[in-house]
């Protein structure tokens, strides 16, 4: 993102520590298993031998190489960074943090005093504008938007400059209360809002 002349520095915040993978712990359940898949057979004398005696769906549950094979969507998103930035204090903006490492995403946190110009220059309209303005593989994510839609944003990639969620919903992710309907997500480009989905 290029820099605004007299526009006030970004502060950048310390990462938070990753949360350890689905498919790691998927891992790991391959250790219990095995150990059952033994004992239930008797003990064979070798890995040859208890290959043979295994049923089919169970060795592919105890083995460690057939859990990795299969990625959950958490660890197919693991090497993608969230730029986030964000007004210094904002309790339901490190929420919505907090939400995004929890679904796997690396998150690259900025406290932003100048984050109104930020999202004006990042091409926000005023109309989709949250509390938080995030970058993620060259697109901007405005406000408490669901994982959901961020992934489909990245598996379609439209010709759009993002997409938001405006202002800051009761139950969305990082915000409090109960979700009573589903959010209406929006695409923008060019400062013109369209729908981009309901999450």
């Amino acid at each position: 993102m290029p820099s605004i002349i007299g526009r006030p520095s970004a502060k950048r915040m310390p990462p938070v520590a990753r949360r350890r993978s689905r498919s790691h712990r998927a891992y790991l359940l391959g250790v219990p298993l095995m150990s059952l898949t033994i004992l239930a057979f008797g003990g064979p004398a070798s890995a040859t031998d208890a290959t043979a005696a295994s049923p089919a769906p169970l060795a592919a549950l105890a083995s460690p190489v057939a859990a990795e094979t299969s990625p959950s969507p958490v660890s197919a998103v693991q090497d993608i960074v969230i730029e986030v930035h964000r007004a210094p204090n904002c309790g339901c903006c490190t929420g919505w943090e907090a939400y995004i490492e929890d679904q796997g995403f690396a998150v690259d946190s900025w406290e932003d005093p100048g984050l109104t110009e930020f999202k004006m220059t990042s091409g926000v309209p005023s109309t989709a504008m949250s509390c938080h303005t995030a970058i993620v593989d060259g697109y901007i994510v405005e406000g408490h938007v669901p994982v959901e839609a961020i992934l489909d944003l990245l598996e379609q990639r439209p010709e759009i400059d993002g997409i938001a969620l405006p202002g800051m919903p009761p139950g969305s992710p990082g915000m409090p209360g109960e979700k009573t309907a589903p959010f209406e997500i929006l695409a923008f480009v060019d400062g013109t809002t369209t729908a981009f989905g309901q999450y």
